[in-house]
């Protein structure tokens, strides 16, 4: 009988449409569990085609909608600045990655991390009673003052201030001059435990937040994954998990993932897929084709993906734990559960991060090249599986391609229809202002935003519930001097070399989703029409361009093994230089 209940409650709230929660009503408002992936590829997760097993994202994409025209930014911290804030991330401090600035880029925007003419979700829920939370990565922050407990939330453990590090507890670095610290509340965390690995540990670290609030208080909890991001590990009885999946090459993955989505209706039947060795003016030294490769040469170049693997379906197996306990107690049927990965799968080997060198990558990480996937191995994907991860998309991470900027969003809650694909065109600045209408926040008349950059983004609940089929119409990303814009099914891009070509491409994403026939030259008139909307959007977000590489620009790009004046300077900054 309670199921027919809870069943007519639901179908009620599909029918009546959109609904606020006054502020004041703490009992009715709705918790939120907000889970971001680290340079996961679109087509990973099974609901997408993928070959993965994600039982979990599987279960919530069943029950919940998935946005299959979602985007997000090229890299993980503007990203992260983006969702956190609802503001795009030049104005929210994140005009760059940390540290990566060229030299014409100055002022606030451009330091690299979150300033205070912003407001965080953490900041604006912990006003009204919610109890918040953040467990795993926050690369927001050189300092204290941006750190996690200081911009709103209660409770937090976070890899600081760097993207990324050994998943293991000896806390490696991925390069010279990205120190990685732990940090819980403020407190800087200086041993690991023995066992730990990432994606565990921060959803235990998650678990123990939710366990210790107070039970009649709404929550918002922020789990912050580092998986599936390099260096590829895994604890030792994951490492064969996938052995033999991936024996017949990142090409043959790319296509039965393709043909999985025609099946599912994903992509039309016959689409051209964007294929990486079809370009070779892109990348000159890609290897030999999967066949003309020996047996060993094979058996090594495949390693990586089982791995990479091996990572998605640990961190789907710790979000399941996370939901268990949240069903246990009770709170799953009024919690929104957002889920997506900050940008495309990876391509880049370990040499592409600041400071590195291959004297200091064979000191620090001596295991490499002995034990693919295990402490002290610093193993990436390389392009060949990356652009196989983000099928049918072309490119990677990095790039403004779809293949860097689009991303899977799962939305599952008590207002969310159920069971579908929704192709309305969304942004990761948009989930902020859907949890602030849920949860009964008005930016506009809110003290809280007073002199404070307003959010940009449009509640998504609109669509989630099925009201209406779109919110948005339009979206532009730079990164890098990496420039792009969507309006409606058309986009524009540029991507600079030595990835891209530097030059402005326009692509018809209904007809030719994997962006291999550029129009640009037959279409003046709608280029010319787009390249005014980017202007636009250039002008209402103060960008400063630059055509300068990130792997060019800044004081970190230094090659010594050493802890030199930048790294030196990281540490005091944070306060954790002893």
């Amino acid at each position: 009988m309670k199921k027919y209940i809870k069943l007519a409650v639901l179908l009620t709230l599909l029918w009546a449409g959109p609904f606020t929660f006054e502020a004041g009503a703490a009992e009715d408002r709705p918790n939120f569990l907000i889970v971001v992936a680290d340079d996961m590829g679109w087509s990973d997760i099974a609901a997408l085609g993928g070959e993965i097993k994600t039982p979990t994202l599987d279960a919530l994409a069943r029950g919940g909608t998935v946005m299959t025209d979602y985007y997000v930014a090229p890299t993980c911290a503007p990203t992260r600045s983006m969702l956190i804030t609802g503001v795009d991330n030049h104005q929210a401090g994140l005009g760059v990655q940390s540290g990566l600035r060229a030299d014409n880029q100055v002022g606030i925007n451009y330091e690299g991390q979150l300033h205070n003419g912003v407001v965080t979700i953490a900041e604006a829920l912990s006003a009204i009673g919610y109890q918040t939370s953040m467990s795993g990565k926050w690369h927001l922050a050189h300092d204290m003052d941006q750190a996690p407990v200081n911009r709103g939330f209660q409770k937090s453990f976070a890899l600081m201030p760097t993207g990324g590090a050994s998943h293991f507890a000896d806390q490696l670095p991925i390069s010279p001059h990205e120190p990685a610290h732990y940090i819980e509340d403020h407190q800087r965390v200086d041993e690991l435990p023995d066992d730990w690995y990432s994606s565990i540990g921060y959803a235990d670290k998650l678990l123990q937040f939710l366990g210790e609030r107070e039970q009649d208080a709404p929550f918002f909890a922020y789990l912050a994954f580092t998986a599936p991001h390099d260096p590829l590990q895994v604890p030792d009885e994951w490492l064969d998990r996938y052995n033999g999946v991936y024996d017949a090459g990142p090409v043959a993955m790319r296509e039965a993932r393709a043909q999985r989505q025609m099946a599912l209706g994903l992509l039309p039947q016959g689409t051209q897929l964007w294929d990486y060795p079809r370009f070779p003016e892109h990348f000159p030294n890609h290897a030999a084709p999967w066949t003309k490769r020996s047996k060993e040469q094979r058996e090594k170049a495949v390693k990586p993906m089982e791995i990479y693997a091996a990572m998605v379906e640990l961190m789907d197996q710790q979000i399941g734990r996370v939901l268990r306990v949240l069903e246990a107690q009770g709170d799953l049927d009024n919690t929104y559960v957002i889920f997506f990965s900050d940008n495309g799968a990876a391509s880049y080997g370990p040499l592409v991060y600041p400071g590195s060198s291959k004297k200091w990558l064979a000191q620090t990480w001596d295991n490499t090249f002995v034990d693919p996937g295990k402490p002290r191995s610093f193993t990436t994907l390389g392009r060949e599986w990356a652009s196989a991860a983000v099928t049918p998309w072309s490119f990677f991470k990095n790039t403004v391609s779809e293949g860097g900027i689009r991303s899977p969003l799962i939305v599952s809650g008590p207002n969310v229809v159920p069971g579908k694909f929704n192709n309305a065109l969304a942004h990761v600045t948009d989930i902020a202002p859907t949890i602030y209408e849920l949860a009964g926040v008005n930016p506009a008349d809110n003290p809280l935003f007073e002199n404070k950059v307003q959010p940009q983004g449009f509640s998504l609940m609109p669509v989630l519930n099925g009201q209406v089929k779109s919110v948005r119409s339009s979206f532009g990303v730079h990164l890098f001097g990496n420039t792009g814009y969507r309006r409606g099914q058309m986009k524009i891009s540029k991507t600079n070399p030595p990835i891209g070509s530097g030059k402005w491409q326009l692509f018809d994403l209904e007809e030719d989703p994997g962006e291999v026939n550029d129009l640009a030259e037959q279409q003046p008139e709608t280029m010319e029409e787009m390249l005014a909307g980017f202007n636009e959007y250039l002008r209402l977000n103060a960008v400063i361009l630059t055509d300068e590489s990130p792997l060019k620009a800044g004081p970190r790009r230094l090659h010594s093994g050493e802890c030199d004046w930048w790294c030196e300077a990281r540490f005091m900054i944070m306060g954790l230089r002893k």
